[in-house]
């Protein structure tokens, strides 16, 4: 018990190397050291958090953009999916004259389709601001997104325990997931989505195959 007592927390020291952002390798030794010093564990786990509130901080603040297209591209998605004039789109594009299909395929992804490229404009504008602007990052990042849109979409199919009969509309049926839960997927979406597709050329290189081989087949 008194070993436990003089070793700083296993878990905060796990936490501080492994989910902070960054190198906080010779930190973590630091703080090691200030604790052997006399410092508490709750002193202790104060400075990990504080650490891990900076360095988040530090990573929002260097990939604004991403976050600001996360944001837009969730709020879109949220409060405009259901827009009357966004109903209209799949007639607009015609999609009882396509093949099967693709004539699902436009009539249930169309709308957030166009939602998500309607929110490149403001990623667009963060890199323009940032100096870091290319047009393959936007196109990159529109393929991710809407590739990840389309798995989220027909993930229900897969797995319909996802969705239960709404009992003041029996014809419809509703997500048994929490709106915050959904919120977060959606936002995540949209983040790794920009990430991914505003990556280094060296990190980004492996994904290109990916989508050439993908448009070659």
């Amino acid at each position: 018990m008194n070993s436990e007592t003089n070793n700083p927390p296993r878990a905060a020291i796990w936490f501080l190397r492994h989910a902070c952002p960054g190198d906080t390798e010779a930190l973590a030794g630091d703080l090691i050291e200030r604790f052997h010093e006399g410092q508490t564990r709750a002193w202790f786990w104060k400075q990990v958090f504080i650490v891990f509130t900076v360095n988040v901080l530090g990573v929002i603040w260097r990939h604004w953009p991403h976050f600001c297209y996360a944001i837009a591209g969730t709020a879109f998605t949220w409060f405009l999916s259901g827009a009357p004039a966004l109903r209209q789109v799949p007639r607009w594009l015609h999609w009882t004259d396509l093949p099967f299909p693709w004539d699902q395929v436009v009539l249930e992804l169309s709308r957030p389709a166009l939602l998500a490229l309607a929110a490149l404009s403001i990623l667009a504008a963060g890199l323009v601001i940032e100096r870091s602007f290319r047009w393959l990052s936007l196109l990159r990042t529109a393929v991710l997104n809407l590739a990840q849109i389309a798995f989220g979409h027909y993930s229900v199919d897969l797995f319909p325990w996802l969705l239960r009969p709404d009992a003041a509309h029996p014809d419809r049926k509703d997500l048994v997931i929490p709106v915050a839960l959904v919120l977060a997927l959606l936002f995540s979406t949209f983040l790794i989505a920009a990430w991914l597709g505003c990556a280094s050329p060296r990190y980004a290189r492996p994904f290109a195959r990916f989508i050439s081989r993908s448009s070659e087949s």
